[in-house]
């Protein structure tokens, strides 16, 4: 079981932070992680097709269900494509939260809710520095990272805490 990559898109469609995990194994057979590539594949078409499946499932579960009728709102939380499992989380801003994990990891909801709520937050919502708004303006420099989360304690303390998880290696 592990944790291959995390995603959090923005409500423009952007992806604003992309994590992907290296796991190697090590010559005592114990699982080893190498912290893998931030933001390199933000713009990836990977990365727009993850996003397109989701909008896509998330359109048509909406349009399965009559919400008048449901005492139960019908929302998409993880799905399971080949080899990996996709979990789901999205704010009340929009803000969809995404980690790719083995395809025998169930349920991380509470792990994406953590995310969100003691790191996004703290780390880049309560941080008068960091952007709110991760739009590309065209006054910025090139060389400049902008329409991504760089925000260094997020990056790191996000780390930390899925690599503390059981499921992580």
């Amino acid at each position: 079981m592990t944790i291959y990559s995390f995603h959090i898109f923005d409500r423009h469609c952007n992806c604003i932070y992309n994590r992907e995990y290296s796991h190697s194994s090590s010559d005592n057979n114990n699982n080893s992680t190498t912290v893998g590539i931030v933001n390199k594949n933000n713009d990836s078409n990977g990365s727009k097709l993850l996003f397109g499946i989701l909008y896509s499932l998330k359109s048509m579960s909406s349009k399965l269900i009559d919400e008048e009728t449901s005492p139960i709102p019908n929302a998409l939380k993880s799905f399971t494509l080949g080899k990996f499992r996709i979990h789901y989380f999205e704010s009340l801003t929009n803000l969809k939260f995404i980690l790719i994990t083995d395809i025998n990891i169930d349920n991380l909801q509470h792990i994406l809710w953590e995310l969100y709520s003691n790191y996004y937050i703290k780390n880049c919502i309560q941080n008068s520095l960091s952007p709110i708004e991760f739009k590309i303006s065209d006054d910025l420099k090139e060389n400049e990272l902008t329409g991504k989360i760089n925000n260094h304690n997020f990056i790191h303390q996000t780390d930390q805490f899925l690599q503390s998880l059981s499921v992580f290696n």
